[in-house]
């Protein structure tokens, strides 16, 4: 997917990790023409309960799917959970949680999660929930055009066979994350001790934790990491990004 920001503006946000609170009033301050999440809508220390996965399904069935606004990537809190699959295991998984979020999706747990893709560019800036490694990148590749269609083959097999219990580099771990590959693929990878920047590749990720709950810029390209628990995120419109501030709300 390709979206451009000319006479529109789009909000990024990601790691949502069931704070419904916030999200909803980042969304309706922004009254944006496009929403987008780069993943984790489940799985938190602070909002653990029961109720908080179910009111966190529910909201994305009934509400933020349903509309065409709205977008959101797969993170690898979500796929264990919407894919039995051993290989896109990981903390935070618990049975109970499993359950309550399954008996809300099913029995369309396919059109559900046929609503989360594994990434999308907004302009020129690759939107991942964890960020691309070079190492991923097939040889073949030599723009930007190359890259795309790299990715949109790496999705379709990715879907299959995330489908068919298979592993795929897309949510394999990298050894920073107690992972076997050398870097993690694009829900894994570590922005701190995996990231790199990629020539003429601008990205926009999510996944590694702010711990001063500030967006990080990383130079070489254009590259931003937002997981802040919500407290910053990212506005495009007319090519122009800002950070927006929870705190000015």
């Amino acid at each position: 997917m390709k979206l451009s920001s000319e006479n529109k503006k789009i909000v990024i946000f990601s790691d949502v990790h069931q704070d419904l609170t916030k999200v909803q009033k980042i969304l309706k301050h922004e009254a944006a023409d496009i929403n987008i999440c780069l993943g984790d809508w489940f799985d938190s220390f602070y909002h653990d309960d029961d109720n908080h996965y179910s009111e966190t399904t529910l909201y994305l069935k009934e509400e933020f799917l349903p509309n065409d606004k709205n977008i959101t990537l797969f993170g690898n809190h979500d796929l264990h959970y919407l894919f039995d699959n051993k290989y896109t295991m990981c903390s935070g998984f618990e049975d109970r949680k499993y359950k309550i979020i399954n008996d809300i999706i099913n029995p369309n747990k396919e059109e559900f999660r046929s609503k989360f893709s594994w990434f999308l560019y907004v302009d020129d800036y690759l939107c991942t929930h964890a960020g691309l490694h070079k190492m991923f990148i097939s040889p073949i590749v030599s723009n930007q055009d190359d890259l795309y269609e790299h990715l949109v083959i790496q999705s379709n097999d990715a879907n299959i066979k995330a489908r068919t219990n298979q592993h795929h580099w897309f949510y394999g771990a990298g050894r920073a994350r107690g992972g076997g590959q050398d870097k993690g693929g694009i829900v894994w990878l570590d922005f701190d001790r995996e990231f790199a920047p990629i020539k003429n590749i601008n990205q926009i990720v999510g996944h590694t934790y702010r711990k001063q709950n500030r967006i990080t810029r990383y130079s070489g390209s254009d590259n931003y990491c937002i997981d802040t628990n919500l407290h910053q995120w990212i506005t495009i419109s007319n090519g122009k990004l800002q950070i927006k501030k929870y705190s000015d709300l």
